[in-house]
């Protein structure tokens, strides 16, 4: 049996039934109405919550696919044992939540180990994977996706700190994989022009300087409030998969999983300004669109637990992925009725329109804003990645890409 803790407090237990979970709410948390519930799928109640309603939340906090694997041998659990694998690295998961063995409780002086800048790219060694394992395992961090990654605190300095023990971190960072050439470039420039267009995205850069190491700011641990210190805050948040109760492996839409609709509806239901989040919704769709990435899921959609309100999150995971020819041309999510993005037309994007309920005319002046932001954003930001990165081929099949979708949205709206 595990604590369950949010906002490091005990919230309840999550005990193993099988291969699946239970949870169930401790009364201390019912009688706090200062704390939310744990996710928007699992309100606060006092009957437990079987397999079928609590393990999607969970499973989401987890990495997935052959990162899981690795991080489960590392914590010497097997990794189709969610509750085990949560019991070993779940002191730092996205979001408020941490998960602790019953009894014990999240430390209450946080501890770290001092990393030198050498140490970042040795800890994404492809000759020794088991590197980046173990330093997740002696942190208990958990972090959803397949990409590899590790979460770090940086000091006011710039100096990187592995937590121990589930100690709070400010930053994600992750090494592009091998079969996918210039992956760095590609989501430092996409997060770039997602800024430049007025989409709101958390910093994001290299590591270090010469290290070829993606680094991005946790928007759910704000910075601290006294210069100097290194106590951040947890913010709670939530991706779409948790908050409609569907498991990682069917956050596409073609697999079962959430598609713009459903997305819109919980912000519509939940948001504390559901008109403005609509709308930041169907840019983030338009976005996506414009640089071709097609794996936007619903786990790249997040809520955020602010003080006094429930938003969307800023936007993550941004890359284009038409530019890697060998992928399936399939979308995450389809555009009104259409599945290939190169088949998007006026009607599918009115579809969308609707789909997110913004208003057809509001809906087309997003897209010609976003058309001419990003035009006029794409020779700066290439030239500024070249800059600091150096040459390489994706720019150019970047700006091709961008190109295409910009046309063809404006062949789209009987622009051109």
């Amino acid at each position: 049996m595990f604590d369950v803790y949010l906002h490091e407090v005990r919230t309840g237990t999550l005990t193993p039934r099988g291969r699946g979970v239970r949870f169930a709410y401790a009364d201390e948390a019912l009688g706090d109405d200062r704390l939310p519930a744990l996710s928007l799928s699992l309100p606060k109640r006092a009957e437990p919550f079987p397999d079928s309603a609590a393990g999607p939340f969970f499973r989401n906090l987890l990495p997935e696919q052959a990162f899981r694997r690795l991080v489960a041998a590392a914590a010497g659990a097997a990794p189709e044992n969610s509750t085990a694998l949560l019991g070993a690295i779940g002191g730092e998961c996205p979001g408020a939540v941490s998960i602790w063995p019953a009894g014990s409780a999240p430390p209450s002086t946080p501890r770290y180990q001092a990393l030198d800048p050498a140490a970042l790219p040795a800890l994404f060694a492809r000759a020794n994977r088991a590197s980046l394992a173990g330093a997740l395992t002696r942190g208990r961090l958990s972090l959803a996706g397949a990409q590899e990654k590790i979460a770090l605190l940086r000091d006011e300095t710039g100096n990187w700190h592995l937590p121990l023990q589930g100690a709070i971190t400010s930053h994600i960072l992750k090494q592009a994989a091998p079969e996918f050439d210039h992956l760095l470039e590609n989501e430092l420039v996409c997060t770039s022009l997602a800024r430049s267009c007025g989409l709101p995205v958390p910093d994001a850069g290299l590591a270090a300087p010469g290290a070829r190491v993606f680094c991005t700011e946790r928007f759910d641990r704000p910075p601290p409030a006294h210069p100097g210190s290194r106590r951040r805050d947890k913010l709670h948040q939530e991706d779409f998969c948790q908050a409609l109760g569907v498991e990682p492996e069917r956050k596409y839409e073609a697999d079962g999983g959430p598609g713009l609709r459903k997305c819109a509806a919980v912000i519509r239901r939940h948001s504390s300004l559901p008109l403005e989040d609509l709308v930041r919704l169907f840019r983030w769709v338009a976005f996506n669109y414009l640089v071709g990435n097609e794996d936007a899921h619903a786990k790249n959609l997040a809520l955020l637990y602010l003080p006094g309100e429930l938003r969307l999150a800023p936007h993550y995971d941004l890359v284009s992925t038409q530019v890697y020819p060998d992928l399936e041309r399939k979308l995450a999510m389809k555009l009104g009725r259409a599945w290939d993005i190169r088949n998007v037309q006026r009607g599918d994007w009115l579809g969308v329109a609707t789909a997110v309920t913004v208003p057809r005319r509001q809906a087309r002046a997003v897209l010609l804003e976003l058309v001419a932001r990003l035009r006029s954003a794409v020779p700066e930001t290439l030239a500024a990645s070249r800059a600091a990165l150096g040459p390489s081929p994706i720019y150019e099949r970047m700006a091709a890409v961008i190109a295409t979708q910009t046309a063809s949205l404006e062949r789209a709206l009987g622009v051109r």
